[in-house]
């Protein structure tokens, strides 16, 4: 006798066994209960049995819809299809951020076995061949409510040999799907780091994370732009899901394929970013810091013209590429506890003391209130004497009798301290007048720059001081302000934009990374084109005889502000420098800043001389426009 034949005949037994006790029951019952007793309960089965089927027949008529809905749920099921997240590409068309493919594995609760054995048997499979803790794939198994209907990615970053032995496994695990998803790349982060703060990155959706996003398409396993212009783009980048509609078996394995919906791909970002500027300005700012033994510091290079920016470096920084596909909890626990803090991008979020790059905002708005004009001189002895305290120039026995241009060119504190606060008879500008103007040059709220996370800075007042430290408003406060000291506090970027507008005769700017959809128009005019005009050129005397002629010597006319701000009683002064180039026709700002980098004419003049040469280069190079 063959086996299956062996089969075939055990088979039967059974059946004919299990049939045995049937065949005989209603003897057995005639000779066990007696007649009246068997009548009644013949009776109330068959009433059991007539209210069953009206039961039936009720559900079917009354709950018919419902259940054909579930029904067609339970043969139907709707799997995402992925768009591809948009390109990002500097001015020059190079690819920034892009997508490689990766394999990952999800598990949908919904769909696993209903039985909680088989259910069991194929979480531990899946669990062996993806080389995961059936432990950790139990408690998402076991989900409830709305999140049994989520597809959790339960592995990625597959290679390919996990992946074919899942494929191999998957035709037996009901509620598992292969997909091929993408990782996030940044193919010119390793060696110019500083774009990742610009840039960001894509990680996991956190819970309260999606809980904000699950009804705008977002599923638990996707991801989102976390930082930079990954997260500011975020909705412009990301596309839209897609849904495939597949009929399935008892078993969850794909029978036919009922309609598409095609994903809706991410559009692409184009940045007015130059990676060649960028690494340029890396560079001179890392050089910088170690001339001036120091290890902070940003830099920023934008067209005053349109608020293009053309590179911005926070220094230091990191790899965004450790972030794609999910960091490890060590490599992020050691950026997280590193005081310099690489995952900071100071240059948008850094709030410092301005120095003396701030006298620039001050001598146009005295100019324009006429406190002073062009010509008007004030004595320069070495400081100012008020009661008790004394306020001191940078140069003793100070400068002799200095107009507006002179004021800017050598960052004479006595001038300043007139034209602010006043000193005996001359009447200043005072703290109110102060603060309009530097409030009207943006400072005390974000300059509208495209990414995330920019910080206001923070303008003083009187109003302020008497609030929070219970204090009244002293000439003295004044005195500080007008040198960019005391509790005036900027960012690198507002510094940036604010000497855009003196670059470009007058107008607002706002700062922007992206080209795509971006408007490049100039917003109001500031002042009058003769206010400007003076101090462009206090500016531009800076540089031929000022504090900042180091600069002299290049083949360009360049203009330009330096800064010292004291911040710390026993630390280092921030270094600051601000430019604009060519002269007659301003096409870059740059900006520096070295944080307890000492003085600004000796450390970060110098860096931005190294960033305003290599633009001038490259633009040289690319036949003469940038």
């Amino acid at each position: 006798m063959r086996r299956d034949d062996h089969l075939d005949v055990r088979h039967e037994v059974l059946f004919e066994d299990a049939l045995t006790p049937l065949k005989h029951r209603s003897l057995f019952l005639g000779r066990a209960v007696s007649s009246r007793r068997f009548f009644f309960a013949q009776t109330l089965l068959a009433l059991l049995f007539v209210g069953f089927i009206a039961r039936a027949g009720w559900m079917q008529v009354a709950r018919g819809a419902e259940f054909r809905q579930q029904a067609e749920a339970n043969r139907l099921r709707e799997t995402s299809l992925l768009p591809r997240r948009g390109i990002v590409r500097d001015r020059q068309g190079r690819v920034l951020a892009d997508n490689i493919p990766r394999f990952q594995v999800t598990m949908t609760p919904f769909d696993l076995a209903v039985d909680a054995a088989e259910m069991e048997s194929d979480v531990s499979l899946a669990a062996r061949v993806l080389g995961r803790s059936m432990h950790d794939l139990l408690p998402i198994a076991y989900a409830t409510g709305s999140a049994r209907d989520e597809a959790n990615v339960i592995a990625e970053q597959l290679t390919y040999r996990q992946a074919m032995d899942f494929t191999i496994a998957w035709p037996d695990l009901q509620g598992f799907s292969l997909e091929v998803a993408a990782r996030r790349r940044y193919p010119w982060s390793g060696d110019i780091q500083s774009l990742s703060h610009v840039l960001g990155y894509v990680g996991k959706l956190s819970p309260e994370e999606y809980q904000e996003r699950r009804d705008k398409g977002y599923r638990r396993a996707d991801e989102i732009g976390k930082s930079g212009l990954e997260r500011g783009y975020e909705p412009f980048m990301r596309g839209e899901l897609g849904t495939r509609t597949n009929e399935v078996d008892a078993h969850g394995r794909v029978k036919t394929l009922v309609g598409e919906e095609e994903a809706l791909d991410g559009r692409d970002l184009s940045l007015a970013l130059d990676i060649d500027l960028q690494k340029a300005a890396e560079r001179a700012l890392i050089s910088g810091l170690e001339r001036a033994e120091a290890e902070k510091g940003s830099a920023i290079a934008l067209d005053p013209n349109t608020g293009e920016v053309l590179a911005a470096v926070s220094w230091p920084s990191y790899d965004n590429n450790i972030f794609s596909g999910g960091v490890s909890s060590a490599s992020y626990q050691a950026l997280v506890g590193d005081e310099r803090q690489p995952l900071f991008p100071r240059a948008w979020a850094g709030m410092y003391p301005s120095g003396s790059t701030v006298k620039i905002v001050i001598s146009v708005a005295a100019l324009a209130e006429g406190v002073v004009n062009a010509n008007t001189k004030i004595l320069s002895v070495g400081g100012i004497g008020v009661g008790p305290w004394f306020f001191p120039d940078w140069k003793a026995g100070g400068h002799g009798p200095t107009n507006m241009r002179a004021a800017i060119a050598w960052s004479i504190n006595t001038f300043y301290y007139t034209v602010g606060g006043g000193f005996e008879s001359f009447v200043g500008l005072g703290v109110d007048r102060l603060s309009d103007w530097f409030r009207r040059f943006g400072l005390g709220s974000p300059t509208g720059l495209d990414v995330p996370g920019e910080r206001p800075g923070f303008v003083p007042s009187r109003e302020w001081k008497e609030e929070e430290k219970g204090e009244r408003w002293f000439v003295g406060d004044t005195y500080n302000l007008s040198i960019g000291q005391g509790d005036l506090l900027v960012t690198p970027m507002q510094v940036a934009a604010y000497t855009a507008a003196l670059a470009n005769g007058g107008y607002r700017v706002e700062p922007h990374f992206a080209r795509t959809g971006t408007s490049t128009e100039r917003g109001e005019r500031l002042a009058d084109a003769s206010v400007i005009e003076t101090v462009r050129l206090g500016m531009r005397d800076c540089v031929t005889y000022g504090s900042c002629r180091a600069l002299n010597a290049m083949s360009f006319p360049v203009a330009g502000k330096t800064g010292t701000a004291q911040w710390h009683s026993e630390k280092d002064y921030h270094a600051w420098f601000t430019s604009f180039a060519p002269f007659d026709n301003p096409e870059i700002v740059v900006t520096v800043l070295l944080e307890e980098g000492g003085e600004g004419s000796e450390t970060a003049v110098p860096v931005a001389r190294e960033i305003l040469q290599a633009w001038w280069d490259l633009r040289a190079a690319r036949g003469g426009t940038f």
